[in-house]
């Protein structure tokens, strides 16, 4: 067991402290029995493995669904062909648990053979049950899983028999199991049969069809496919000058196919301005390239390399059209996009702006990313009357999400039209700073943060508080914290503080309530102890809330307000002292762990009782000594809990006698005993 630091009178036990209640079972066992003991639903703790990829989340899964196995066995039993046990196939009982343990496999996507698994829990309740067996949503689970685990057979037989599979789900399966130009073996296929690439192309472009478009052709020599595509306007639409910024960072041959897709607009009237992000020398070929494609071309270029939304700024800077919209540098636009956009402004004077749908494909314009539908609003097709800038100001000036930012703050002056039809096709690429960010269930601790905040400022905004007012400036305090990732190799902006690496006190909380109440304690009463306080929010797991928390507004403002530093699990900072008041973030924490380091973990040991539910303090210990090397200080949060522990044998100090003895000289800590 792991050893604790305690202050008693004789000589400290080798174990954290542990009530009788918390103390009975191993861990898997009493994690599933707590969670379903609070009521806890399949589709909870389906979200929770998602969030934390931890093994005990999948283990009470299991347990859920009477699985007579851990789950990485269960895996290599599947495998070998064993049929799942008829007690895990109850419906309204132990079914859900069942599906949602392959859900959490499939999504992961931490290894082929977890993922394989999963198609073979679908397939065994498709065979049990029939198609009512699987809601809508694990239908489509079902067909990408299989499509992505190579069971291509089971797609079929799925698309003749589910009906729940949304079009354009079922359309872009269609076209992929036909797509002669697939990638196998990690390779692209050239050279396809002239009637299975005229198959494909009918396939490929039946979501277009259907929209009243005329649908794409592939180049069947292109490789990958994507840069293949060409369609020629079929009309020829005027009006005023629509200004396309396309910003490019070390491109390749895909900024040909982005920039000829502009070109080729039914909407003639427009400049392009290009923008290269500092790519260097042995780029500049393409850059001219795209440049001499047509007059209409201007090449801008920036001295440093800041990111795709300075480098739109810098472009909108310079832009004359009465619109102004963008373009990634490796999609394709339709050439009905820039038209139908400007029409639907047109037919809506009081919209500031317009967006359009986007069919997300991979380079081989296969269209399968797991739980996620390959058609959405595309949000580098924002399209937005140029004076409506002056109002809410421009792109922030950060590497990532602003595009989605910039979507809600135009909100704030006006509506933002839909423009429901597939006018691009944007490339699914491996490794890009988006799909890095997110899986099914699961989005990253920097994009969590930065989503909470900008809603914070957005709400002050539209509820008149006073400094929190339009445009956006970077001139003083940006009003809103940005995660560190998003700003790493920016130039300093406005007076944003310089990020710190070094802390006296670190406070790992839950982002949702970083302060429980039981503590007495308040996030301005620890800034108060130490020169600069740093809280890393994190999610308490074993809440089991299905939807990812947003981070408190008290914390958001304290950060905001430059009281404290708010960090992430991407930062990689030192602290004195790591102060846990939820031993739970510890017992069950999302995976991989932060990249923090504490020279002392201080644990606040919540016991069991009327109002508090059991923790597993011997897993928080563990993992604090993961974090910092030493077992964690164990101490009580307040008079009446330590005469808890007192009367299971355990003398614990009052969390403010901790703090003063690891904090010496720093203020005292008002509410901490």
């Amino acid at each position: 067991m792991t050893s604790a630091q305690v202050t008693t009178p004789e000589p400290p036990r080798a174990e954290p402290p542990r009530a009788e209640l918390a103390r009975a079972e191993p861990p898997r066992a009493e994690l599933a029995r707590a969670e379903l003991a609070l009521g806890r639903t399949a589709d909870r703790l389906q979200a929770v493995a998602l969030r934390s990829r931890h093994e005990a989340v999948l283990g009470a899964l299991a347990d859920a669904a009477g699985m007579p196995a851990e789950p990485r066995a269960l895996v290599g039993r599947l495998l070998a062909g064993a049929p799942l046990p008829r007690r895990s196939l109850v419906p309204r009982r132990t079914l859900p648990f069942t599906l949602s343990l392959a859900t959490a496999w499939a999504g992961m996507a931490r290894e082929d053979a977890e993922r394989s698994a999963a198609v073979e829990v679908y397939r065994q309740v498709l065979a049990e049950h029939g198609p009512r067996g699987l809601r809508r949503l694990e239908q489509r689970h079902y067909l990408q899983a299989a499509f992505l685990a190579g069971r291509h057979d089971l797609v079929r037989e799925g698309l003749g028999l589910l009906d729940g599979v949304s079009g354009d789900v079922t359309a872009g399966l269609r076209a992929d199991l036909a797509n002669p130009h697939a990638l196998q073996d990690g390779r692209p296929v050239v050279g396809a049969a002239p009637e299975d690439h005229r198959r494909w192309v009918e396939l490929l472009g039946s979501r277009f069809v259907e929209r009243g478009l005329a649908a794409p052709q592939v180049d069947p020599e292109a490789s990958p496919a994507l840069d293949g595509l060409s369609l020629a306007p079929g009309r020829s639409v005027d009006g005023p000058l629509v200004t396309v910024v396309v910003p490019a960072w070390r491109p390749g041959p895909e900024l040909l196919t982005s920039v000829r897709s502009v070109l080729a607009q039914s909407y003639g009237h427009l400049e392009v301005l290009l923008v290269d992000d500092a790519s260097g020398p042995e780029h500049e070929a393409v850059l001219a390239a795209c440049e001499a494609l047509d007059p209409r071309v201007r090449l801008l270029r920036q001295p440093v390399n800041g990111g795709s939304y300075l480098a739109r700024n810098a472009a909108l800077a310079l832009a004359r059209g009465a619109f102004v919209t963008t373009q990634d540098a490796d999609d394709w636009s339709h050439p009905e996009r820039v038209a139908a956009q400007v029409t639907a402004l047109d037919e809506r004077p009081d919209a500031v702006a317009s967006r359009s749908v986007a069919i997300r494909a991979r380079p081989d314009l296969t269209r399968q990313w797991f739980g996620y539908r390959p058609e959405r609003m595309n949000a580098s097709s924002l399209l937005l009357r140029r004076e409506v800038l002056d109002r809410v100001g421009p792109f922030d000036g950060i590497r990532k999400g602003a595009d989605s930012e910039m979507t809600e703050r135009l909100r704030l002056v006006g509506e933002v039209v839909d423009v429901v039809r597939p006018l691009a096709i944007t490339r699914l690429a491996a490794g890009s700073l988006s799909r890095a960010d997110f899986s099914w269930g699961w989005h990253h601790p920097d994009r969590v943060l930065f989503r909470s905040s900008y809603r914070d400022w957005h709400r002050r905004v539209a509820d008149g508080a006073g400094p929190a007012s339009l445009p956006l400036t970077r001139e003083g305090r940006h009003p809103y914290v940005v995660p560190r990732a998003f700003v790493r190799g920016l130039p300093p902006a406005g007076s944003d503080p310089v990020p710190r690496t070094a802390y006296p006190l670190l406070l790992l909380a839950d982002a949702a309530d970083p302060v429980p109440a039981a503590t007495g304690l308040t996030i301005d009463g620890l800034a108060a102890t130490v020169d600069r306080l740093a809280v890393l929010g994190r999610e308490d797991l074993t809440l089991a809330r299905v939807e990812q928390p947003e981070h408190a507004t008290e914390l958001l403002g304290a950060a905001r307000e430059a009281r404290v530093d708010l960090l992430t699990d991407a930062d990689e900072v030192e602290a004195a002292v790591l102060l846990v008041l939820e031993p739970s973030l510890l017992a069950l924490p999302a995976l991989p762990l932060p990249r923090l380091r504490g020279r002392e973990v201080v644990v606040a040991a919540v016991p069991p009782g009327q109002h508090e539910r059991p923790r597993d303090l011997e897993a928080a210990g563990s993992t604090a000594r993961a974090l910092s090397g030493r077992a964690p200080r164990w101490c009580a949060r307040d008079a009446a809990e330590q005469q808890v522990w007192r009367t299971e044998g355990w003398e614990l100090p009052l969390l403010g006698e901790v703090l003063r003895e690891v904090l010496p000289g720093q203020a005292s800590v008002r509410g901490a005993g």
